[in-house]
């Protein structure tokens, strides 16, 4: 961006509280720099901004000033400009191009200047952010003291100022609609309660604080792309938590970090910390800084910086959500909370500058000292296989990509056990990069821990989370140049011109090729035994689960099918295999009662209050970005009878269910016994036994003692609590492979993700559990000695027949944060093969 030269007008201004929250009472100001009430026509603190007015006042600012670079980096979801600033001072600003190409090396061999990311309001309805973000790009850009003057002198400040757009634009909408000239300060006044789903998530209602690691949405990519550009050395996160709170910033509870994080990390967070708590006292704010939160899960924005090379700071001021809410701690005001993230936002920079060699010294010293953490665990790297399903390495890799992660693709065929990492299907990561302790920390499962209470989740393994292989090697083999972009698989042509084509269900998005072709009307069997067919290039063996579509059944008003299979074999990048008669070589023919035609699918997801807006989220970015089809969004409060006439799945996320009343009980009972299939995941999956559907569950033992419980003391609750509940943990599971809702795994046993303790029942049917847990079920993270033993062996999936209709139960979250792409096969099985689960029970039980 070309600057306009610029001869600042200098005047010293008394400021009210209100006009600058959190900064002093006077300062020395360029007046030709605009501020948010001469833009917006409110002060910071005193409305709710939404994001458009964010982005008109931060555009304004950097068209009047030189201080100030301003990029448009991406859009989210909801079509939003995400923004990104840096500050510093004229000079530096000419050249600052050639400083960010060459941070990678400076960071490697200690050079600086020192970098200051700054990140905002990840959470939209933790608005204070947002505002300050405002304040503080004024104060960068219009304010003449001695201290903004060396930080822009001696420092490169980057600004993310609204890190999540929807989420911000969604609660200022709900506040600022509610908001009377005299705001109430009850706690309960709708001001201070959303609608379902709030403005704490992004467009489809992730939480993007749990996003740096998994980079599953946009605006998450968008930032890593310049964040591993910059490498900055300090990265502040600033939050809100409950009113009935102070201020909080970290280091956090210290045993609670994370294992892999340096020691110097947490002692330099806490010297800057010391600037923090001065600026605090100094305003009368109370505050604390070592319990409640830890720096344990690497997806978040105050703990990637850890393992990446920087110093990641959490802040989270207590709410006021509105303008005003009562506390324990007396009114709050939302100018005060932007005030507080002001202060602690002015103490970074000062604690950074005071200790700028410090910094500088020490991500010199972390990248130094990866090589020789890799040397002391006697690693080479990894090698990563497709699994045979391309596109879901393929996902990984453009993951790892995302991270500054170096992949080679395999150049020599590498035998390890009974896996093959042969070239074209498998890639080397080497352990000697920038990124060693992520890739420790994604690719190495720990089962066994210091800890038992966790923030967050307590693993996150990503090759089992896509469903590949992946082995530790001493040695990498030969392998090409490293790959600067995510491989993209390009199907094999399809012959337009068949009798019918094959399409093997092991593919990944085979998923929504077949939703585009029930979707248009064209009919599709599917294969539930093995087969073997003629092909143009041979024989070839097709598993359960692979589409047939045969030209000879398909409407004479639709277009021919061939043509559309090509057009949707590209789309998908599914291989789409023509098949030359009918007659199969070996197994079931194409025209077998074993290959029946399936029906269409409409499919609904239960949402709204009592509903977990994560897990619906996730329900509905699956259908809508993977599976390319819209699903129905119902109200759980206002499902009656009839509402779901015109659907044959309704999905049931984990939520709090023992609220609803009988009507929508009643609802989803008929809807089952008419022929519906109900789709329960994770809390919801036991939930769903409470309904009344004349269930044959097998009957919980009973044992009870005279004496009551063993006692235990009261300060142990929390600790025992947090013990036994299942927070999020990688769990083992065996498949039974024949089952319609296993059809398209390459093996039997799958790892799948879990939060809460609860446990599925069985039914009384041996054939209905399509998965129980593995003998050690345990693959990555925390699970207890007796959460342990009494999973073992029990149902993870299960679909029973109820009247015309079916229930599906998965203990699990199989599309867990959007990144667990091996769960994504069982959730599409559920939905289009549940039609084909019939009765099992044997002649002498009938």
């Amino acid at each position: 961006m070309t600057k306009k030269l610029l001869i600042p007008f200098l005047f010293v201004l008394p400021l009210p509280a209100l006009a600058a929250p959190g900064l002093p009472d006077e300062l020395a100001v360029d007046e030709s720099v605009p501020t948010p009430f001469e833009v917006l026509g409110f002060e910071p603190g005193e409305r709710h901004p939404r994001h458009d007015q964010i982005v008109t006042y931060l555009r304004e600012l950097a068209e009047s000033s030189d201080r100030v670079v301003l990029e448009e980096i991406g859009r989210s979801h909801g079509g939003r400009p995400q923004l990104l600033l840096t500050f510093a001072s004229p000079e530096r600003l000419a050249g600052i191009d050639e400083i960010r190409s060459g941070r990678r090396e400076a960071a490697r061999q200690g050079e600086g200047p020192p970098v200051i990311w700054m990140g905002y309001s990840v959470h939209g309805n933790e608005a204070s952010g947002a505002s300050a973000a405002l304040v503080m790009a004024w104060y960068l850009a219009a304010g003449q003291d001695e201290r903004v003057t060396r930080w822009l002198d001696e420092m490169v400040l980057v600004m993310e100022p609204a890190i999540n757009p929807d989420g911000i634009d969604r609660f200022a909408h709900w506040v600022n609609m509610h908001r009377g000239n005299h705001p109430s300060a009850d706690p309960d006044d709708r001001e201070h309660a959303e609608g379902w789903p709030d403005g704490r998530t992004n467009y489809y209602w992730f939480d993007l604080n749990r996003d740096w690691l998994p980079v599953v949405h946009p605006v998450s990519q968008n930032r890593l792309r310049h964040y591993h550009q910059w490498r900055p050395h300090v990265i502040t996160d600033h939050h809100e938590m409950g009113r009935n709170s102070t201020f909080f910033f970290q280091p956090g509870i210290p045993e609670r970090a994370n294992p892999l994080i340096f020691d110097a990390n947490q002692e330099l967070t806490g010297a800057i910390a010391e600037f923090h708590g001065r600026a605090l006292d100094a305003a009368g704010e109370p505050f604390y800084a070592r319990e409640s939160f830890d720096d344990f899960y690497i997806g978040k924005g105050s703990t990637y910086p850890d393992v990446t090379g920087g110093i990641g700071i959490l802040f989270e001021q207590g709410s006021s959500r509105g303008a005003v809410q009562e506390s324990d701690y007396g009114l709050k005001r939302f100018e005060e909370t932007v005030a507080n993230q002001v202060r602690t936002s002015i103490s970074t920079l000062d604690g950074a500058l005071a200790h700028a060699d410090d910094l500088v010294a020490y991500q010199r010293d972390f990248f130094e000292n990866l090589r020789e953490r890799a040397g002391d665990w006697d690693q080479a790297g990894w090698l990563l296989g497709d699994g045979g399903d391309p596109a879901r390495a393929h996902a990984l890799i453009g993951m790892l990509l995302n991270h500054d992660v170096l992949v080679h693709p395999v150049d020599e065929t590498v035998e390890i056990g009974d896996q093959s990492y042969a070239a074209g299907s498998a890639w080397a990561i080497p352990a000697d990069q920038d990124a060693y302790l992520l890739l420790k920390s994604v690719f190495e499962a720990v089962t066994e821990m210091d800890v038992e209470t966790f923030y967050d989740v307590s693993a996150w393994p990503m090759a089992e989370a896509h469903d590949l292989p992946l082995t530790t090697v001493r040695r990498l083999p030969s392998v090409g140049d490293g790959l600067t972009e995510a491989p993209v698989r390009e199907p094999a042509a399809v012959q337009a011109d068949a009798l019918a084509w094959i399409v093997p269900w092991n593919q990944y998005r085979a998923d929504a090729l077949l939703a585009d072709l029930l979707d248009a009307g064209y009919r599709v069997q599917v294969a539930t035994e093995p087969m073997t067919a003629r092909t143009p290039d041979g024989e070839r063996a097709f598993g359960r689960g692979s589409l047939v579509i045969h030209s000879g059944i398909q409407p004479d008003r639709l277009d021919p099918v061939g043509p559309m299979l090509a057009e949707l074999s590209g789309q998908h990048g599914v291989d789409v295999i023509a098949a030359g008669q009918g007659m199969a070589v070996d197994g079931v023919d194409l025209g077998s009662p074993s290959v029946p035609v399936l029906e269409p699918v409409s499919a609904a997801v239960l949402t709204g209050h009592g509903v977990s807006a994560y897990a619906a989220g996730a329900v509905w970015h699956w259908f809508d970005t993977r599976l390319a089809q819209p699903v129905a969004q119902l109200d759980a409060a206002r499902l009656r009878g009839g509402d779901l006439e015109e659907h044959t799945h309704l999905i049931v996320p984990p939520g709090r269910y023992g609220s609803f009343d009988d009507s929508v009980k009643s609802a989803i009972v008929d809807f089952v016994e008419g022929g519906g299939t109900l789709v329960a995941f994770g809390g919801a999956a036991r939930a769903a036994e409470s309904l009344d559907l004349g269930w044959d569950l097998v009957e919980e033992s009973e044992e009870e003692e005279a004496a009551g419980p063993e006692r235990k003391a009261y300060g142990d609750y929390r600790q025992d609590y947090a013990r036994e509940m299942i927070g999020g943990t990688a769990l083992r599971v065996d498949l039974d492979r024949t089952h319609p809702l296993a059809w398209g795994y390459a093996d039997d046993n799958l790892v799948l993700f879990r939060q809460g303790a609860h446990r599925l029942r069985p039914v009384d049917n041996a054939y209905a559990q399509v998965g129980v847990y593995a003998d050690d079920p345990l693959a990555a993270g925390y699970l207890s000695a007796t959460n342990r033993e009494e999973l073992s062996g029990t149902p993870a999936i299960s679909v029973s027949r109820h009247g015309s209709g079916r229930v599906v139960r998965i203990a699990d979250e199989p599309l867990f944060r959007g990144y667990w792409r091996g769960g994504e096969k069982l959730f599409a099985n559920a939905l289009f093969f549940s039609q084909l689960v019939s009765a099992t029970r044997l002649p002498y039980e009938e």
